[in-house]
């Protein structure tokens, strides 16, 4: 009877177990990991508040108010200078928080042997890979609520549809989180890795049309700026903010579920080839 009962109970606790997966991908584990991160960053909480808020922050504000006074509206259209560049830095700091998190926080973490050590729990590769992007996706959405916050208090976004820029900001962290990966799963020192914030970073905040609309640019430039992975957030944060929207949309959409699609499962492999090694 004992027996029996025994193996009732352990049928039904793999049935629920069951029950929270997903292609083999433990939704608990992921949780586990994700508050790990969460606890570990409200201890230090206050050194990340200049990224997260202050430096964005007085950036939209500077350049704003600032270059708003020299330019009044986008040579071009009738959108006032800040109404146009305020939704391009919420997307661009959003590129830059999972970047940061997934690369040298990342780096970080494989050296001190701490994924050697959350390993040896109930995680895989995959599940680290995912609970590590998804919350450096959570800092991005406080980046953004801080930066829109600011932005609709002044006047400079849509308070009705911005909400919807969750999408761009969304799919952002997550590629910008895997693009990450691929630099701290390949790094051999901490140098190779801040190369992503030279290589990567800084030229798409520049040239993704967040201060400046492609127009101005030459023709080989502006070709060039249309296969910028940043770019087509821009896009779409910018016709939620202003709510005007075209067909042009739908093309981003795909770009950047493609890029996704591609560089998610690299990064993946490489964590996967760096930590099992």
């Amino acid at each position: 009877m004992s027996v029996s009962r025994n193996t009732e109970v352990t049928f039904l606790t793999s049935q629920r177990t069951e029950l929270r997966t997903f292609a083999g991908i433990r939704f608990r584990s992921i949780t586990a990991l994700w508050l790990r991160h969460w606890f570990a960053f409200m201890r230090f909480w206050k050194y990340a508040v200049a990224f997260l808020f202050i430096e964005p922050v007085v950036m939209m504000i500077g350049v704003g108010v600032g270059i708003g006074r020299l330019v009044p509206t986008v040579p071009g259209t009738e959108i006032p200078y800040p109404e146009f560049v305020a939704p391009g830095i919420i997307v661009g700091s959003a590129m830059f928080v999972p970047m940061v998190e997934c690369s040298m926080g990342a780096y970080n973490r494989m050296e001190n042997q701490l994924y050697d050590t959350q390993l040896t729990a109930p995680l895989s590769v995959l599940e680290v890979l995912i609970a590590d992007i998804a919350f450096a996706t959570t800092r991005a959405f406080i980046s953004m609520a801080s930066i829109a916050t600011i932005a609709v208090a002044f006047g400079w976004i849509n308070e009705w549809t911005v909400v919807f820029v969750v999408i761009p900001v969304f799919l952002v962290s997550v590629l910008f989180g895997a693009v990450g990966f691929l630099f701290s799963s390949t790094a051999p020192h901490v140098a190779f890795v801040t190369l992503v914030f030279t290589v990567v970073g800084t030229p798409m905040f520049m040239f993704s049309g967040i201060f400046y609309p492609f127009e101005v640019l030459p023709d080989w430039a502006r070709m060039v700026s249309n296969f910028i992975p940043l770019a087509p957030a821009v896009n779409l944060s910018r016709a939620f903010s202003t709510n005007v929207y075209e067909a042009g949309l739908i093309w981003d959409v795909v770009f950047l579920l493609g890029m996704i699609a591609v560089v998610l499962p690299l990064s993946y492999v490489l964590l996967k080839r760096k930590l099992i090694k």
